[in-house]
């Protein structure tokens, strides 16, 4: 008597996508289904991101980039004062405490070169020993030379490395400028690294590297056969010639020209999302085809990869923007959002304050300076 064909097992959430040959696969079956109701589930989670995502782009763009913008010029005009409290000697320091506040003005002139040269240049110039402006053109005069023969090209690294430009046709002009010094170094790494890759292929592969080299081989083949097994169950749901409704054939074409470019690229993984929207399409019309408990194993394991890709997304979108960079909570919703946003707003403010407060104290009474000091130094600032 022929075997017949396992049929889907119902459960009490939905069918099983795939059947195996032999009751013992039941377990990889379900390990499958728990894959892909999580995968589902973290698809709807990426959905309901989106807009927490818009929320902290608001709060970034509308509220928190202003003060940011305040503090700059805050910043800047409070370096200013204690520059020309310093420089201008409008106060009496004892040595120790001079000395402090050069170095601190210095570290924030070298910090802020690249946002404007011109202005911090002046102040650093009269900031620095003898000796440290020595040894920084030393060091820059090095560095220009090994570029000079290393490239062939002539530059100056501190005009190169600004950042601060009046205009739009200013920044234009200075890209052209190093335009190529850009493109050469860009080429050197480029070499540099084609060559490191080569040499390590050349080397002589060990036997636990051959032995994984023909795992992934036949994972392939295997995967290439189920592929072709998948393609096959699902065109015969899906073709378009065979569907009377004008707009589930529109659909259907769509997700068959979908699945005939997976197939065509063998990615697996775009064939499993796709049997899950036909399953969403056609939810009366499940696919019955039997795979071994290796194949429906391997399905798991790519499902759980493209679940990790889309947490990693949601977390990279997340928490790469500048205003995340504190977030306390593992987990993101509205309501931990909207508390974290509201702190971050009144911890702006509270900055922008506190410059207004030494700016306002600086110009009526320049000694307030060495509370200044005497506040870095409590808090451990060295240089």
């Amino acid at each position: 008597m022929p075997k017949q064909k396992s049929k889907p097992i119902e459960t009490a959430e939905e069918t099983l996508i795939w059947t195996g040959i032999s009751s013992n696969q039941t377990k990889a079956q379900k390990e499958f289904n728990d894959a892909l109701r999580k995968h589902k589930e973290t698809l709807e989670r990426s959905r309901e991101i989106e807009p927490l995502f818009q929320l902290v782009n608001e709060t970034y763009i509308n509220d928190v980039l202003p003060e940011l913008e305040k503090q700059k010029k805050l910043e800047r005009t409070r370096f200013e004062l204690m520059c020309a409290i310093l420089i201008e000697e409008k106060l009496s320091f004892g040595k120790m405490q001079r000395e402090f506040l050069r170095r601190y003005l210095l570290e924030m002139c070298n910090d802020s070169m690249m946002e404007d040269s011109t202005f911090y240049g002046k102040y650093r110039d009269q900031l620095e020993t003898k000796f440290e402006r020595l040894e920084r053109l030393r060091y820059k005069n090095q560095m220009e030379s090994r570029i000079k023969n290393t490239f062939g090209v002539e530059i100056d690294l501190d005009d190169m490395n600004r950042t601060g430009f009046d205009s739009e046709e200013e920044r234009e002009s200075h890209e052209e400028k190093y335009r190529e010094f850009r493109e050469k170094y860009e080429e050197y790494r480029s070499d540099y690294f084609r060559s490191r890759g080569s040499q390590s292929s050349e080397r002589k592969k060990t036997k636990s590297q051959t032995e994984k080299e023909k795992k992934i081989l036949e994972s392939e083949r295997l995967l290439s056969t189920d592929i072709n097994t998948l393609f096959k169950n699902l065109a015969k749901l899906i073709h378009p010639d065979k569907e009377q409704d004008p707009t589930l054939r529109e659909k259907k074409s769509k997700l068959m020209t979908k699945l005939s470019g997976a197939r065509d690229n063998m990615n697996i993984a775009e064939i499993l999302e796709i049997k899950m929207q036909v399953d969403e399409l056609i939810p009366n019309q499940q696919t019955d085809v039997s795979f071994q408990d290796t194949s429906i194993k391997r399905f798991v394991g790519i499902i759980k990869t493209k679940i990790r890709d889309l947490e990693d997304s949601i977390r990279q979108r997340f928490f790469s923007h500048p205003l995340m960079a504190e977030f306390p909570e593992r987990k993101i919703t509205k309501e931990t959002l909207n508390t974290y946003l509201k702190r971050v707003k009144i911890d702006n403010q509270m900055v922008t304050q506190t410059y207004e407060k030494e700016v306002e104290q600086l110009t009526k009474e320049p000694k307030y300076i060495k509370e200044m000091i005497r506040e870095l130094q409590s808090l451990g600032t060295q240089f």
